[in-house]
């Protein structure tokens, strides 16, 4: 049960980077929520605090380097 919510979770975050704009800082900031939200469903114990702010930390370089448009 865990994996399905956490597959889930990870598919939303998914969708949520690719609805990104052209804005860095904007991509950045949902691309580091997203990545928070899965870190939460990772961690757990004392483990949680470190994949939440790991979590957010990998979601929000990802979403520093997404762009939308270009080719």
């Amino acid at each position: 049960m865990k994996y399905l919510k956490l597959s889930a979770l990870i598919a939303g975050s998914t969708v949520m980077i690719a609805a990104c704009s052209n804005d860095p800082q904007i991509n950045a900031a949902v691309g580091g929520l997203s990545g928070a939200a899965v870190g939460t469903q990772i961690g757990s114990g004392s483990g949680n605090t470190a994949a939440i702010l790991g979590g957010a930390a990998v979601g929000t370089a990802v979403g520093a380097n997404t762009r939308v448009g270009q080719r």
